[in-house]
């Protein structure tokens, strides 16, 4: 079973807060999520990648940590790592 999301999050680089958008989904029978995200600040992909530490976090506070993927062209792609934030 799968979920699919899109809201507003904040992406957390080495503690800077980044405001972006989340497309993401949770496969529970193969215990994987991932999805894009969409930021104002165009350095994002690079911060994801330069960064020791990121972190998806959504409205009601909920974070998951998150690896950046290879750049698709259509917003900053990620793999979840451990639980999901959902």
């Amino acid at each position: 079973m799968a979920e699919n999301y899109e809201t507003d999050a904040v992406v957390v680089i080495d503690g800077e807060e980044i405001p972006a958008y989340a497309r993401f989904t949770i496969d529970y029978a193969a215990k994987h999520w991932g999805g894009t995200l969409d930021a104002d600040d165009p350095a994002l992909r690079f911060k994801l990648v330069a960064g020791n530490r990121a972190a998806l976090r959504l409205p009601d506070g909920k974070e998951g940590a998150i690896v950046p993927d290879r750049d698709t062209g259509h917003g900053v792609t990620f793999t979840g790592s451990g639980m999901p934030p959902a």
